[in-house]
């Protein structure tokens, strides 16, 4: 009898525990696509802070031996970004490289926004960057 409430109570905390996995994970949405690259972003992550918005995008490379800052390779980065609505300029805040597609296994770099205040650059025409800003800078419906 005790071992059957055991039972039970372990499969509901372990549905509950997948469920809370599947509901964590992020929603990407592709910007740009390429046969040696693709760039997506987390609909999730946007914040808006006054005229900028900050938000998560994820490229992933197809082809091998591209290098982290470190010289180690890497298939994928995810970098944070600060867009400026009003300005059209953007400022990376962070950025980490992974060893395999979509943001997965080892970590092999990282690069972290020095604290003190940064320099926007400009958004250039065409580029995913610029497709972002037109995502993540457009009002809402009221």
């Amino acid at each position: 009898m005790y071992l059957f409430v055991y039972v039970q109570r372990f499969v509901f905390g372990l549905c509950v525990f997948v469920a809370l996995i599947g509901a964590a994970q992020a929603e990407w949405a592709e910007l740009m696509k390429d046969d040696d690259i693709t760039y997506v972003w987390d609909k999730d992550s946007v914040r808006a802070v006054h005229v900028s918005r900050i938000a998560w995008t994820m490229t992933n490379l197809t082809a091998k031996g591209v290098k982290a800052p470190n010289g180690e390779e890497y298939l994928s980065s995810m970098a944070r970004w600060r867009i400026n609505c009003k300005t059209d300029s953007f400022i990376k805040l962070s950025e980490s490289f992974y060893a395999k597609a979509d943001g997965k296994g080892r970590e092999v770099a990282f690069y972290e926004a020095a604290d003190w205040r940064p320099r926007d650059a400009a958004i250039r025409p065409g580029s995913y960057l610029s497709l972002l800003k037109k995502q993540i800078c457009t009002s809402a419906p009221a």
